[in-house]
């Protein structure tokens, strides 16, 4: 956890110039808003000099109306925000289609309202933070706790799941070390920003749901899956896995239904109460804000002429995510230069970023049928989880490896360590080597800010 929190401090979105956070995710401003924190307006030498009231709402517009920019690194707080303009029955309209519409742009933009067009998990871990904090509430440190709580849950977990099978020559520091540094994690956890902050969240509460169901507390488990599942809806894809860990020991149907119902109360609420508010804010149950996105234009074609989600984004996706190789780093004089080899923008393959999950979930799930049920389970929930990622309209943006991967993150984990502990000790331990120094590599160039300037 002190290992996160460091590379919290010292990261792209740090403490570089002084002892304030830059507010780098939206999430921070849905809670704000939910809690009605007034903005406080500071004048040139940094005091306060006007308070803006703001009554609990569930739109961030007011934060955008007033904004001050203290730090350049805030700009990126306006990428993916959902703004709507309503139309004289007061259906919402995406602004940036106002004109297609007929409407008068000027207009549309001075009643326009500003949304956090993602689901509302993230903003729900941050609210009770908010109430202590206010405007010094940020997302890098919650961040770097939850990155330390998501690997000791996910230690747990693979105890647990080591107890099916009896001895292994992985000790806990060798598969702590591949899942605290030897995977994406290590790189995504620092930034706090409004995409990988909700990932964060998501994938910590699904290893801490897993971990929990492991270790027969179906209530627990039901709560941290239903904000897994309000934080990254594709978490929903591990449920034939927690099932099967919930029902683990039970001798009679009556003794099985007791911890299930226990475990549904949990995502039935959270998912009853992210309905509710997407028809409060835009009409519509299933609406997150993902229509009302402002986007640059060719997104904004793919979608409209495949969806967000579609086969036809499914072997790019996978090529890129799975398999895409590092790109090659060449100077003003045409010759490769430092740092020589890095990642695309678009992002590198699994068996580059971490060679040891690629290697180990392969040999896994072709050897997972000795798991019997709880194996093949495994599987199926890996593959529904990754599902939605590589049909999305796009494969994950400026990043590393592929970010959508991780919210399998626990799955993929499992499933290597399946593979690996058949493997012979140094072959093991030399994946995971290689894998640390990968996502190390990765954090060092992002931290300097090499990466991703150094490629095209």
């Amino acid at each position: 956890m002190l290992i996160y929190l460091g590379l919290t401090m010292m990261g792209p979105n740090g403490l570089r110039t002084g002892l304030v956070w830059p507010v780098v995710s939206q999430h921070v401003l849905q809670a704000r808003a939910w809690l009605g924190d007034d903005i406080e307006i500071p004048g040139p030498d940094g005091t306060v000099i006007d308070v803006v009231a703001v009554a609990p709402r569930l739109d961030v517009t007011p934060y955008f109306r007033h904004r001050v920019v203290a730090d350049p690194r805030e700009d990126g707080l306006v990428s993916n925000l959902a703004v709507v303009v309503r139309d004289g029955a007061g259906r919402a309209i995406p602004a940036q289609s106002v004109v297609a519409v007929g409407a008068d742009p000027d207009a549309a933009i001075e009643s326009a309202e500003c949304y956090v067009g993602f689901p509302p998990g993230p903003a729900v871990v941050l609210a009770p933070w908010g109430l202590i904090l206010g405007e010094a509430l940020a997302t890098q440190w919650l961040a770097a706790l939850l990155g330390g709580i998501a690997v000791a849950a996910m230690t747990s977990l693979r105890r647990s799941w080591a107890r099916r099978q009896g001895s292994t020559r992985l000790s806990d520091p060798a598969f702590g070390l591949l899942a605290g540094a030897g995977t994406l994690w290590i790189w995504m956890v620092p930034d706090g920003g409004t995409f990988l902050f909700a990932q964060t969240v998501g994938t910590t509460a699904a290893v801490a749901a897993l971990a929990l169901a492991a270790s027969r507390r179906p209530g627990l488990a039901g709560l941290a899956f239903g904000l897994a599942i309000i934080s990254r809806p594709a978490t929903i894809g591990t449920a034939p896995f927690l099932l099967v860990l919930l029902l683990d020991g039970s001798r009679s149907v009556a003794e099985a239904a007791a911890p299930v119902f226990r475990a549904a109360l949990g995502p039935a609420f959270a998912g009853a109460a992210a309905l509710a508010h997407n028809l409060a804010r835009f009409g519509d149950p299933w609406e997150f804000g993902y229509r009302f996105m402002i986007l640059p234009p060719f997104l904004a074609e793919r979608i409209a002429e495949h969806g967000s989600l579609s086969l036809a984004f499914l072997a790019h996706n996978a090529w890129t995510v799975l398999l895409s190789p590092p790109a090659l780093v060449v100077g003003d004089a045409g010759r490769m230069a430092f740092p020589f080899l890095a990642s695309s923008r678009e992002g590198m393959g699994l068996i580059f970023v971490s060679p040891a999950v690629a290697a180990g979930a392969l040999i896994g799930a072709l050897l997972i049928r000795r798991q019997g049920v709880a194996g093949w389970s495994l599987v199926l929930s890996l593959g529904l989880t990754l599902l939605p990622g590589l049909l999305y309209y796009n494969s994950g943006w400026v990043q590393w490896g592929g970010r959508f991967l991780m919210d399998a993150w626990p799955l993929w984990l499992l499933l290597a360590w399946e593979g690996l502990h058949r493997l012979p000790l140094r072959w093991s331990l030399t994946l995971i080597v290689l894998s640390v120094a990968s996502n190390l590599w990765a954090v060092l160039l992002t931290w300097t800010g090499l990466w991703p300037a150094c490629v095209p």
